[in-house]
C-alpha cells in the first residue's frame, strides 16, 4: 500500500472512530477520482455511508469495491453485510459462499456466514458453522458469543448462557454482558439478570442515553424527603412496561420528576397524579441519544436520577410478585364509555377483540418475531366474536387477506391516531373484551390499562412471568411454544384461551 493510501486509510478512519462521518465523507470524495476504482477507498465510502444509515449509497460503492477486492475478507464481509439488511439474502450468500471457495479457512468470512444463516433463521446452520470457527480458532470469544445467540434461537438458554460467560471471561464487554441479561432473565435468574441489564448504559454501546444533567445518579438512597428524577431510556413499548414500577417507587419517595416519551405525557397525567410529568428534550448524535435537561423546574430540582428500566435492578426482592393487579393507568369512565358504545354499535352486540400483527419498525432482523397472518385462523375464526384492527400503519391489504382466506372482516376505525395518541388508544383498549398481539406498544399499553392482553412469542421471553402471566403488567398471559418457532401451536392455545374468556363473560 503507498503512503498516499496509507495516509487516506488512517485519516478516515480516525474520522469515523470520532464520529465525524461528513467530513470523512468529503475526505474520502476529494480524492475519488484518482482512486475510483480501488477496493480500499470503495470500501471506506461504504463504511462512511453504512454508518450514515444510507444503504444504497453504501451498496454502490461497497459493490465497485467488492469487483476489484474479492480476495479482500473486510470487504466482502461488509459488503454481504449491507446485501442482507437490504433484504438480498440470496446475493449475500452467494458473495460469501465464492469468497470461502477461495478461503475455506478465513475466519471473518465463516463468522460472517455463519452470522447470516442466524439472520434467515437457521441457528442449527449457525451452529454448525461455528463449531467449526472453533476448531480452528478455539480462543475467538466472538465465536463463543455467536454460538450463545444460535443456542438462544433454539431456546436451548442454558447452553446459551454455558457459551456467553466463556466470551465474558475473554471479553468483558458491555454488549456481551447485555446479552447475558437476557439469557439469565428467560432462566429466572433475576438478581443476576437485572445487575447484568445494567450494562446496556456502559459507554461501549451506541445507543447507550448521554444526559446531560448534574445529579447524581440515585443508588438506594433514603428517598422520604427527596426528589429523584425518573429518565426516559429506549422505546415507548418499554417506557410503558417498565413504567409500572412508578407506583412503587412512589411509595418511597418524597416527589418523583417523570421524563417520558411526549406521546405519554396525557395518559400519564390522568393516571399518575402526583408525579410532576414532563416529555423529553432529546436528540440523537451519531446513533447515540443525548438528553437534555434545561426543561426541569428550578424549584424542587432532583436531588438523584434514575433511569427507568433499573427501576427492576434497585427493586429487586428475592421473591417475584405481581406489581399490580388490573394495570396501573386510569381511562376516565366516559372515554370508556364512550368506546363501549361505539364497539357495540360495530360489532353488533358482539365481544371486540384487538388485533396487532407486526409492528411498524417491521425490519428484516424483526420479522421473524411477527407471525405471518395465515397463522392467524385459529384465532380469526372464532365464532360470534368482532375483530377490531389496531394496526396504525397501512394495513389494508392485510385486512383484504384476512377477508379473503377466512371470511372475516376486521374493523377499521377511522379518524383515530393509533400511532401517536395514546390516551385514544388506551380508550379503545380499555373497551375491549381483550387484545392479542405479539411483543409491542399496543400489548404493553392494552395490559397498562387493564385489558386482558395475550402476547405471543415465537419463544420463551426474558419478561419476568408468574404462571403464564408478566409480573409487571399482570394483564398480559405470555403464551410461546414448547418447541421454539411453532406458531401453529401457538395459535391453537391462544383460540383455547380466547374460548376462556368468552365463558367467563
Amino acid at each position: 500500500m503507498t503512503s498516499e493510501l496509507e495516509l487516506i486509510l488512517k485519516n478516515s478512519q480516525n474520522l469515523m472512530r470520532q464520529g465525524k462521518l461528513a467530513r470523512a465523507e468529503t475526505f474520502l470524495l476529494d480524492r475519488y477520482e484518482k482512486w475510483e476504482n480501488h477496493p480500499i477507498i470503495n470500501f471506506l465510502l461504504g463504511q462512511v455511508f453504512s454508518l450514515k444509515g444510507d444503504i444504497n449509497k453504501s451498496l454502490h460503492y461497497l459493490e465497485i469495491g467488492y469487483q476489484h477486492g474479492k480476495h479482500i475478507s473486510s470487504i466482502v464481509v461488509l459488503f454481504a453485510e449491507q446485501l442482507q439488511a437490504n433484504n438480498e439474502s440470496d446475493q449475500a450468500r452467494a458473495v460469501l459462499k465464492l469468497a470461502l471457495i477461495n478461503s475455506p479457512c478465513d475466519k471473518e468470512l465463516l463468522q460472517s456466514f455463519a452470522n447470516l444463516c442466524l439472520a434467515d433463521q437457521k441457528p442449527l446452520d449457525s451452529l454448525r458453522i461455528n463449531s467449526r470457527i472453533l476448531l480452528l480458532f478455539p480462543l475467538s470469544e466472538k465465536t463463543h458469543a455467536n454460538i450463545a445467540e444460535a443456542y438462544a434461537a433454539v431456546d436451548n438458554y442454558e447452553k446459551s448462557l454455558e457459551h456467553i460467560n466463556i466470551a465474558i471471561e475473554r471479553d468483558p464487554s458491555s454488549q456481551l454482558r447485555l446479552n447475558r441479561s437476557i439469557t439469565l432473565l428467560t432462566l429466572g435468574h433475576y438478581e443476576k439478570g437485572w445487575a447484568d441489564y445494567e450494562s446496556r448504559l456502559g459507554h461501549d454501546i451506541i445507543s447507550s442515553p448521554k444526559r446531560l444533567i448534574r445529579v447524581p445518579r440515585w443508588n438506594r438512597e433514603a428517598l422520604r424527603d427527596k426528589t429523584i428524577l425518573v429518565c426516559s431510556e429506549q422505546g415507548v413499548g418499554d417506557e410503558l412496561y417498565f413504567s409500572a414500577y412508578l407506583p412503587k417507587l412512589q411509595g418511597i419517595a418524597g416527589r418523583i420528576i417523570l421524563e417520558t416519551d411526549p406521546r405519554l405525557v396525557e395518559i400519564f397525567k390522568e393516571s399518575l397524579t402526583d408525579l410532576a410529568i414532563f416529555p423529553y428534550s432529546r436528540r440523537l448524535a451519531n446513533q447515540r441519544p443525548v438528553y437534555n435537561y434545561g426543561w426541569l423546574p428550578k424549584s424542587g430540582y432532583p436531588d438523584f436520577y434514575i433511569d427507568l428500566a433499573s427501576l427492576p435492578y434497585f427493586f429487586s426482592e428475592k421473591k417475584l410478585k405481581k406489581m399490580n393487579t388490573s394495570g396501573y393507568l386510569r381511562i376516565t369512565q366516559n372515554a370508556c364509555d364512550h368506546w363501549k358504545k361505539q364497539l357495540l354499535n360495530l360489532s353488533d352486540g358482539r365481544p371486540v377483540i384487538g388485533l396487532f400483527w407486526r409492528s411498524g419498525l417491521n425490519t428484516a432482523a424483526r420479522q421473524h418475531w411477527y407471525p405471518p397472518l395465515h397463522f392467524w385462523e385459529p384465532v380469526l375464526t372464532i365464532p360470534d366474536v368482532c375483530f377490531v384492527s389496531l394496526q396504525y400503519d397501512d394495513d389494508a391489504d392485510d385486512i383484504k387477506f384476512v377477508k379473503d382466506e377466512f371470511g372475516v372482516s376486521l374493523i377499521k376505525l377511522c379518524d383515530v391516531d393509533l400511532k401517536n395518541d395514546f390516551k385514544q388508544l388506551g380508550a379503545i383498549c380499555s373497551a375491549l373484551a381483550g387484545v392479542v398481539a405479539p411483543s409491542t406498544t399496543t400489548a404493553h399499553l392494552a395490559a397498562a390499562v387493564g385489558t386482558r392482553t395475550i402476547i405471543v412469542d415465537k419463544t420463551r421471553t426474558w419478561s419476568p412471568t408468574i404462571n403464564g402471566f408478566d409480573a409487571f403488567l399482570p394483564c398480559i398471559q405470555r403464551i410461546h411454544p414448547p418447541n421454539s418457532g411453532d406458531w401453529q401451536w401457538v395459535f391453537e392455545d391462544t383460540r383455547r384461551q380466547i374460548d376462556h374468556w368468552l365463558l367467563a363473560r
